[in-house]
């Protein structure tokens, strides 16, 4: 990792400045971080990223990488904001947020404290929930296997029930490269392996888009449609993230 000092002196002359925007940085993760809505973090970390890397890369997260596209349009929509202009808006806001907050009584330190760990990384911007508050769904995330079998078993759930985004358990199993919730969901629970979410793609497409090979092998042998394309006329072998999971469906036996 590199040290939030070194970064503020290769970008900037004023040291000044400088001295102020690491201060401000090393106040959030230290001071702020707990106490600061979703919101408020992605600003910082926004600001954060354009005042050390400059402009936002214009590769936009897979759409279902939820917190990774809420950092990138966060970034993006600071456009070609300059680095200096960056630093200032980043210790104006840290004063906004903190009006008692001064940079003058503050030491630079290198070492993150808890629960930050970078200052261009906010926290889980998702709420704790207790087990009690769970959905099948967040067991299904957390890879609870036993769990996701409870809630089916009692009729609690549907295994092919669809969240608000449209995803089903399988495609979360698949997104999270979870082989052992695959087998269970589709070997012991019956799901059905080709449902589709509201973009029209599969666990396979998930699976091949993320790149995990042995849940992509374990989908083709349990003969998951490689035909189904989504509503782009995009088929699973074309979201494909590496020449080796495109291999996968050019096997001449799948």
């Amino acid at each position: 990792m590199i040290v939030v000092s070194k970064m503020a002196e290769a970008m900037v002359e004023d040291s000044n400045i400088a001295d102020k925007f690491e201060k401000a940085a090393n106040h959030v993760r230290k001071s702020l971080v707990r106490k600061l809505e979703a919101q408020q973090l992605l600003q910082l970390y926004a600001l954060y990223k354009q005042a050390t890397e400059g402009m936002c890369p214009p590769e936009k997260p897979r759409w279902y990488e939820f917190q990774a596209k809420q950092k990138w349009e966060a970034w993006h929509s600071l456009g070609s904001m300059d680095k200096r202009t960056a630093i200032e808006e980043y210790v104006c806001k840290v004063q906004e947020l903190d009006p008692k907050w001064n940079y003058n009584d503050n030491s630079v330190e290198s070492t993150p404290s808890e629960g930050w760990v970078t200052v261009s990384c906010p926290l889980n911007t998702e709420e704790e929930l207790k087990d009690c508050d769970k959905t099948i769904f967040d067991w299904v995330k957390e890879g609870q296997v036993g769990r996701v079998v409870d809630f089916i078993q009692s009729k609690v759930a549907n295994v092919n029930a669809v969240d608000s985004e449209g995803m089903a358990l399988i495609h979360w199993a698949a997104d999270r490269g979870n082989l052992e919730m695959l087998k269970v969901l589709v070997g012991d629970l019956d799901a059905d392996i080709n449902v589709q979410d509201q973009e029209g793609q599969t666990a396979l497409h998930y699976a091949a888009s993320c790149g995990h090979e042995t849940v992509v092998q374990y989908l083709l042998d349990k003969k998951a449609d490689q035909s189904k394309a989504d509503v782009y006329g995009m088929l699973p072998v074309h979201v494909a993230s590496s020449q080796v999971i495109c291999s996968l469906f050019q096997s001449p036996d799948k």
